[in-house]
């Protein structure tokens, strides 16, 4: 069970002492910052390294500061942009530090902590100040304008989104020691989160957010406390529109749905097992999203046409495919094979990803391990009792995991300390 550590709220923005930190002009001019409204909300900080929606990272986040917007006003701040100054998105009030971490900082960081995993115990390695110092380089002073934005908002607490995120820790600490923080792990890589250099982040946290049982056993198997680690999910349901009418190219014919990460003519395992699924089943239509086409099959003969774009038109596709074979499915949360799942159409997915968890856990599909398990897997998907069992029993699982908006505003107020609206006006 997840048991968060609980906050009150603070009466001032911390000590004199603090406060003339936060207060010490930066490297340069930051966003105008508006304190709060005066309203009974509280005020919380969510700290993002980039705001964005298009990956499964960024699309959690936002999902978790809009379930908080609920009951309190977020401010989201980060160090991207092209000028400091602040924005409204939608309910967000975004600050902008306009101090972008630099990509190959950040590639830099990932690899070492990689190419360390690789070739040794993590949890026995000793960070000390030479490595601890080579593997943040250029990640921490991007950070240090938000001290002052938090020292002028002055949160009750602050959302760390990131298991990584340590230069947005330090500008938390800058203003206040003792402001509660809840961290979004984002936990994609089990090694990576157990990596001894992210601990403080951990520790410091009252509460870790988790959105799948995979990530929330992994966060737990590297930090050792499952009371703070919460699992919350993910607010997805089914778009009714794409069930009036199939797909206009390949109808509603018992057809195989293949998603790549990957453009038609790349040197690529997923494309190559791709076109293996066009070869290998010459009796059922194919439809394979690349990146750079939508390419269908039927009877030997193959047609191009322009990429998928629209998230209504890919939802479309899974609703009336026979199966969704995912080929890369999203780091995080694998989303697409819950959408899918959500449809009733079974899924086949790598047996090293984090979509099996879906196919297991859920029982609605199978994974391989190689070309061969791949033609195996969805041979037997093409049998229409399996098909139905599979699709019937990974719908039920992802409406009970995923399927509930109120469901997951519930876990993420709960996993941050916090009371619905209804509750903390006596409701």
């Amino acid at each position: 069970m997840c048991n968060p550590r609980r906050w009150t709220a603070p009466t001032g923005v911390g000590t004199t002492d603090e406060r003339d930190a936060a207060s010490r002009s930066p490297d340069r001019p930051l966003p105008e910052v508006t304190a709060s409204s005066g309203s009974d909300r509280p005020v919380i900080a969510v700290l993002a390294a980039h705001w964005e929606s298009k990956s499964e990272e960024g699309w959690i986040a936002r999902q978790v500061a809009g379930a908080l917007a609920g009951v309190a006003d977020i401010h989201v701040i980060s160090p991207d942009g092209e000028g400091p100054g602040t924005s409204t998105d939608s309910v967000f009030t975004v600050h902008h530090l306009a101090v972008p971490l630099d990509p190959s900082a950040e590639l830099r960081r990932d690899l070492i902590v990689a190419s360390l995993s690789e070739t040794t115990s993590v949890r026995g390695l000793t960070v000390d100040d030479g490595l601890a110092t080579v593997i943040d380089r250029h990640l921490l002073d991007p950070w240090r304008g938000a001290t002052e934005v938090l020292a002028l908002l002055g949160p009750e607490l602050a959302v760390i989104v990131g298991y990584d995120n340590l230069g947005a820790l330090d500008a938390v600490d800058a203003f206040r020691r003792d402001l509660p923080v809840s961290l979004v792990a984002l936990g994609s890589d089990s090694r990576a989160v157990a990596f001894p250099h992210f601990d403080r982040l951990f520790d410091r946290a009252g509460s870790v957010l988790a959105v799948s049982e995979t990530e929330r056993a992994g966060l737990v198997a590297a930090h050792g406390d499952p009371g703070k680690v919460c699992r919350i999910g993910a607010p997805m349901a089914t778009n009714p529109n794409v069930l009036t009418e199939p797909d206009a190219v390949l109808g509603a014919t018992d057809y195989l749905l293949v998603l790549t990460e990957v453009g038609v003519k790349d040197d690529h395992r997923d494309a190559e097992l791709s076109r293996l699924v066009q070869m290998r089943f010459p009796d059922h239509r194919v439809g394979i999203c690349y990146t750079d086409a939508f390419c269908t099959s039927d009877n030997g003969r193959v047609t191009k046409g322009w990429p998928i774009e629209r998230s209504s038109d890919l939802a479309r596709l899974m609703a009336w495919a026979r199966v969704t074979v995912d080929l890369r499915p999203g780091r995080l949360f694998a989303r697409r094979c819950i959408e899918s799942l959500l449809y009733g159409t079974p899924i086949v997915v790598p047996h090293d990803s984090r979509a099996r968890q879906h196919a297991e856990r859920g029982r609605g599909g199978l994974w391989f391990a190689g070309p061969a398990e791949l033609t195996w897997c969805i041979e037997g998907l093409l049998e229409p009792a399996a098909r139905g069992a599979l699709g019937a029993q990974g719908r039920s699982y992802a409406e009970a995991e995923y399927g509930s908006t109120d469901r997951f505003i519930e876990r993420v107020l709960d996993a941050c300390g916090l009371a619905p609206a209804a509750a903390r006006a006596g409701g």
